[in-house]
This record gives structure tokens, sequence and C-alpha cells, in this order.
């Protein structure tokens, strides 16, 4: 088996399905960083940059602690924690990088490779447009492989839409090889019944300047994209009469396991 690239570029097409109070759907193609988190000078080039200002960057300060801290310190803490540091021989992440300086992730994902490369626990970061994050750990109880197929099941604890209570839970499946990085996650309401269907599926390719820049051109100003996506369908689903749902105040878990 051919040994994954420690930095890849994604490009991904995304799909949302709301399946209740009413039916909307919609799609759009974005692109992703994935480099080995033990090698972040992978993300040097003339057009991408670790920690400072360029077209495409990459900043510490936009995941795990939020303060600029390793960001490999604080993911293999949390492994730790839950007996799984050891068999995480790599980790991957997965996310949008800065855009001339902006950036907005609605889930950054954190694969966790055994030395046989296989897929041993996902951490999903989480976000919302009000500037907090929550993170859902998901693994197999005997630490072992995600196999492709598998849907795991966590409950959610955490706000991200106004639409939606802090309610229910999610199931989510993933594929991580050399060729293709995805994630499945359904969101289901209280009663088990599927309400929304989502799922993120990238193709992997060699990064290069050129690359980096067909993709600026292809999709300006994605990151700035996303947020007015997500504004636009939130709209829309207002004018379908969906019910509002105010924000809570996030509970001060910031963690959560999967069942």
């Amino acid at each position: 088996m051919a040994k994954i690239n420690s930095f890849s570029l994604c490009l991904a097409d995304v799909w949302h399905k709301r399946l209740s109070p009413s039916v909307n759907a919609f799609s759009y193609k974005v692109f992703y960083l994935c480099f080995d988190i033990a090698k972040p000078h992978k993300l040097r080039s003339k057009f991408l940059s670790l920690n400072r200002f360029n077209l495409f960057s990459f900043y510490d300060k936009d995941h795990g602690e939020r303060d600029g801290s390793s960001l490999e310190i604080w993911i293999r803490k949390i492994l730790s924690e839950h007996g799984l540091n050891q068999s995480s021989k790599k980790i991957f992440l997965l996310t949008h990088p800065r855009v001339l300086g902006y950036v907005f992730n609605p889930v950054s994902f954190w694969f966790c490779l055994d030395g046989e490369e296989n897929l041993i626990a996902v951490l999903s970061e989480v976000s919302n447009t009000f500037g907090e994050s929550h993170n859902y750990l998901i693994f197999n109880r005997d630490h072992s492989q995600i196999k492709p197929e598998q849907w795991i099941e966590a409950q959610k604890e955490f706000h991200v839409s106004p639409f939606f209570k802090v309610k229910g839970s999610y199931k989510f499946r993933f594929t991580f090889n050399q060729n293709k990085v995805a994630a499945w996650i359904d969101y289901l309401s209280n009663n088990q019944q599927k309400t929304l269907l989502t799922s993120m599926i990238c193709r992997k390719i060699n990064p290069s300047d050129s690359r980096l820049l067909k993709q600026f051109l292809l999709i300006p100003f994605m990151t700035l994209k996303v947020v007015f996506l997500i504004h636009w369908q939130a709209l829309k689903l207002v004018i379908k009469k969906n019910k509002y749902v105010s924000k809570p105040k996030q509970k001060a878990i910031r963690l959560t396991l999967n069942k």
C-alpha cells in the first residue's frame, strides 16, 4: 500500500440536505489543506505560509487552544487521556487555510493513524459563527481500526444551527487514504429520526504553487464564500418559516466522546 503523503491539497464537494421541518439541500466546492501535524514546515511555499500573511496561510492559533501553542502537544494530550496516543503514529489535520488573512472552518478533522496507516480515531473540531468551538472524539472502544463503512454515534453537545436545539445525536463515518478523504455526518433528532445529512468528499492532489494559485482563481475568497453560504442558507430557512432557536450558553464541556 502506498504511503500517505505528508501534505496534500484536497479538492472537495460539500453537500447538505435538511429533511425536517422543511427540505433544503445545497452543495458547493471548496478545498482543504491536509498535512501531517508533525511536519508543519511542509506548508511553506510561494503562496502558502505558516503563521504569517500570504495569499494562503495556516496559523496555529486558529486551532486547538487558540493561543498559538503547539497543536501536536494539544491533540496528543487529548489522545493520551483516552489511551489513543501510543497507537497514533501519524496525525493529519484537514482544514481550510486562511485566504488573504481570513478563515472560518465549520469543521476541521484530525485523522489519527496507526503504524500501518489505518484510521483509529478522528477528532472533529467544530466551530459556529458565534466564535465558539467544540470537539467530538470518534474511536472504537477497543481501539480497533475505524472501517470506511462504519457509522459511530455521539451525543450532540454544541449549538451550530439556529434552527436545531442542542439535542439528539450525530452519526459519523470516515474514509482516509492516500487518494481520498471523506466524512459523512448525519444529525438525528431525539426520536432517532434523520433530520440533517451532510457529506464532505475530497480528492487529494499533490500541492504546488501553480495548483494553489489555480484554486484561488477558481474559488476566490473561498473562506468568505463559506460564511456567505451559511447565512444565505439560513435566510432561505427563515423564508420557509423554520423556527429560530436562540443560542444557549455554551456547555462547560469542550470534548464529547462517542457512545
